[in-house]
């Protein structure tokens, strides 16, 4: 085989791998408020923190929206852009603060009056790249 047949042959599969980079990257999903984490919040936060509620009474946060969500608490934001780790929304519901705090309440020391389950790894996780990824109203 003649070297420039080597050379087109390195040249075609870097393009065809270049295509599939590109595919890749664009074919790469984004974690939707929306559709991915307004559920989360709907089953287990909105009963207390929506309206009136104890929650909402409690701290100022009305997670019945991305609004509501964005605004915060009284105490001060509840998500950090970009930064899961600086958020309080992922820091109690991935259980990283004292337990009394942590959301949903899911024991009898706990502030709320509220009983929940702990969010599963899972629905963490979606909650934690939505933030990370901007923490967009998509």
């Amino acid at each position: 085989m003649a070297s420039t047949d080597i050379l087109k042959l390195c040249l075609i599969a870097f393009t065809c791998g270049l295509g599939a980079c590109e595919r890749s990257t664009k074919d790469t999903t984004t974690v939707s408020f929306a559709t991915d984490v307004q559920p989360i919040l709907n089953a287990n936060c909105v009963e207390c923190h929506d309206k009136a509620a104890e929650g909402v009474a409690a701290s100022g946060l009305n997670l019945a929206d991305y609004e509501g969500l964005m605004e915060g608490t009284r105490y001060g934001p509840m998500v950090i852009a970009n930064s899961s780790e600086s958020s309080s929304l992922y820091l109690v519901v991935a259980q990283k603060t004292s337990p009394e705090i942590r959301m949903p309440p899911q024991h009898e020391d706990a502030l709320a009056e509220g009983r929940g389950r702990p969010l599963s790894a899972k629905e963490i996780g979606i909650i934690k790249t939505w933030i990370d990824e901007g923490a967009l109203n998509n």
